[in-house]
């Protein structure tokens, strides 16, 4: 297990907290062991047992609420007894940070939503240690049980969440209202083993404001919630957290349609599912939406920009990660299609002395060097991949946004992001979707001429250009 134990820790770190009581500790043990054993579709407290769980609640060094603050945390024990006790706890997994509560606890899932400023209408995904704790979550029948097994099978545990009914004993809260819930077995080894720690399913969104990057580390956690009274658990030295870089892709198992409806993309590319579905998985089969892209450049043959889907904030969800904003950094983003051979030649290099203006306050986030020619002119420049390799890119994409938005301490007004679709690469659609989601779909380009064009082009110059 590489995430070390609390006894093993050096007092002199600052970070750590001063050691609990052993009477204390056993206190809280004693109290929720019972309730950790119970059937996973029947970890409800019943009133009895809910005002006993206040009342070890404020009486424990752990979950007292005397401080309001986030505090970092190295003890997989320490964390998964906070989590058995109605606490909150940030843990890494292999897409993003999460903020995890007891799935079946309906005052800490109601945490959740206080803490990050989140919505009602966005559900929470419950995140199990194996495949069939998610079957004790889920209502399903054979049809669709089997195909459930089968993904589990072929993508588990790995950046894939299934949605279906919901069992009755589940919160509102986790599914918004809507009757269906997402379960998921994450990949990353540290996080799994929390999750049989803590021997309770955990209902976990990302760790940060909503709305706003999604976290990869912990200080990107407490950042965002450290004036909160959450548990941090950090990475053990060595470790590689969140390597994937983006949350999972969400499908939907659909028995009555037939289908298995891709709500969001992910981790796990919808290539992968595809041919998954082709193998004899009768009768279902892969129903998606359109994949991000940026509109054709040929005049010729103009085609439209492609869109993901958006989901209303006013109604149910069934996948979070559906507005129209999210990922977005603190600084007004946008996204940037370069034409072929746009940045080159006579008039692009006047279009370039006339931009070196508005280019000085103005961050760009690059793919395969596409907008390379405006690294010198533009306040700051980081590629996400120069390569153009998706799955590197998605590692460190939140990663640079957080960094893009810190460039406004240097005078950043807007920053630029890549336009991206339309290639054979195909993790790239799930790093599309979240680039236009952090730009809220704002777009513009440089044409061939060395214009910028299209609707937010304004909208940049405007940002850019203010004071």
């Amino acid at each position: 297990m590489s995430v070390k134990a609390a006894h093993h820790a050096p007092a002199t770190q600052p970070q750590r907290a001063p050691r609990k009581s052993m009477e204390s500790t056993l206190l809280l043990i004693a109290a929720t062991s019972s309730l950790a054993l119970m059937p996973c579709c029947m970890r409800r407290c019943g009133p009895g047992a809910a005002r006993a769980l206040h009342a070890l609640r404020a009486r424990s060094p752990l979950m007292s609420t005397a401080s309001n603050r986030g505090r970092y945390v190295d003890s997989l024990d320490e964390a998964a007894l906070a989590l058995r006790s109605g606490g909150l706890v940030a843990f890494p997994t292999e897409t993003v940070y999460g903020l995890g509560a007891h799935a079946f606890d309906e005052d800490a899932v109601a945490r959740i939503f206080a803490t990050k400023g989140r919505p009602r209408t966005d559900p929470l995904i419950v995140h199990v240690a194996a495949a069939a704790e998610a079957e004790r979550l889920v209502r399903l029948g054979p049809a669709g049980l089997e195909l459930m097994r089968g993904l589990a099978a072929e993508f588990w545990p790995g950046p894939l969440t299934i949605v279906a009914p919901a069992v009755a004993e589940l919160p509102p809260a986790v599914t918004a209202g809507s009757g269906f819930v997402g379960v998921r077995c994450p990949a990353h080894a540290p996080a799994r083993a929390l999750l049989r720690a803590a021997a309770v399913p955990v209902a976990a969104p990302s760790a940060n404001r909503f709305g706003h990057v999604s976290p990869t580390s912990a200080e990107h956690v407490m950042a965002d919630l450290g004036a909160h009274p959450i548990l941090v658990l950090r990475a053990a030295p060595g470790e590689a957290p969140c390597g994937v870089g983006i949350e999972s892709t969400v499908v939907k198992v659909d028995e009555a349609g037939g289908a298995l409806v891709l709500l969001r993309r992910g981790g796990v590319p919808e290539a992968a599912l595809a041919r998954w579905l082709t193998g004899g998985r009768a009768p279902f089969s892969l129903r998606a939406p359109p994949a991000p892209a940026p509109a054709a450049a040929s005049a010729a043959a103009p085609a439209a920009a492609a869109a993901p889907p958006v989901a209303s904030a006013d109604a149910p969800q069934q996948a979070p990660g559906m507005l129209l904003t999210h990922y977005a950094p603190d600084v007004p983003s946008f996204l940037l299609a370069v034409d072929d051979g746009a940045l080159g030649g006579g008039a692009a290099a006047a279009w370039r002395g006339a931009a070196a203006g508005w280019l000085s306050r103005a961050v760009v986030v690059d793919y395969g060097r596409r907008a390379a020619a405006l690294e010198p002119l533009a306040l700051a420049y980081r590629d996400l991949s120069a390569d153009a390799d998706g799955p590197r890119a998605a590692a460190v994409l939140f990663e640079t946004l957080r960094w893009a938005e810190r460039q406004a301490d240097g005078g950043a007004r807007v920053i630029l992001l890549p336009d991206l679709g339309g290639d054979d690469d195909e993790h790239v659609p799930a790093l599309a979707d979240r680039l236009y989601r952090a730009a809220s779909g704002e777009r513009c380009r440089v044409g061939a001429d060395g214009t910028l064009a299209g609707d937010a082009a304004d909208a940049v110059l405007a940002r850019a250009s203010a004071d």
